[in-house]
């Protein structure tokens, strides 16, 4: 599979952003070829509390998916939320632990996917930081596509990781590399990115 993505945050206010996602896929098998919209979403994040002393910053994330209909191959049929509260602990000038919970409906499934995830910063200098990021679902029924092939399972475990790196004060470099722990031959991408600041 092919994979193209864009993601679009816009600064709406100092403690509020409009975030504006699309995914491009291209899929090959032994029997079909295809390719469409994968992932059309539009959302925001809203700083709630900018952290003091032992208390973390916290923000909230909310995104709808937008459906495709009976038309994509990719898109889900009814509208998605995604809701997440976000919370980031520095633990010195260079170090933070970021961690969030929320809960997914995808636009597939009646119940929720519960969201949990972890993810440690680290930031060497003012241009390059690292990222090493577990981030996992639970649903109360099991998932098909969760596991190996005749198997199902309640838990989606997945992790992340990668660096930025600041070319110049407006456009910043990314590499990152995620896997799936249930099953790492089905699920294993590599990607390069560009960030670039308009104003």
């Amino acid at each position: 599979m092919g994979h193209q993505h864009l993601y679009l945050p816009i600064g709406l206010t100092p403690s509020t952003e409009l975030r504006l996602q699309l995914d491009e896929s291209v899929t090959h098998t032994a029997e079909d070829n295809y390719a469409g919209i994968s992932n059309a979403s539009v959302g925001t994040k809203i700083k709630v509390f900018d952290g003091a002393g032992a208390l973390p910053k916290v923000a909230f994330l909310g995104t709808l998916l937008i459906p495709g209909g009976n038309h994509s191959r990719y898109l889900p049929q009814h509208v998605g939320i995604q809701t997440h509260l976000l919370f980031e602990n520095e633990i010195s000038d260079v170090v933070s632990l970021g961690h969030d919970i929320g809960a997914e409906w995808s636009g597939e499934t009646d119940n929720p996917d519960l969201f949990f995830g972890l993810c440690l910063n680290f930031q060497p200098t003012d241009k390059l930081s690292f990222f090493l990021e577990s981030y996992n679902l639970y649903n109360s029924q099991k998932q098909d596509d969760w596991a190996k092939p005749g198997h199902a399972s309640h838990f989606n475990c997945m992790s992340e990781m990668g660096a930025a790196y600041m070319v110049s004060p407006r456009l910043q470099l990314n590499v990152y590399g995620d896997f799936n722990f249930n099953e790492p031959s089905k699920y294993t991408n590599l990607g390069i990115g560009l960030a670039w600041l308009l104003n």
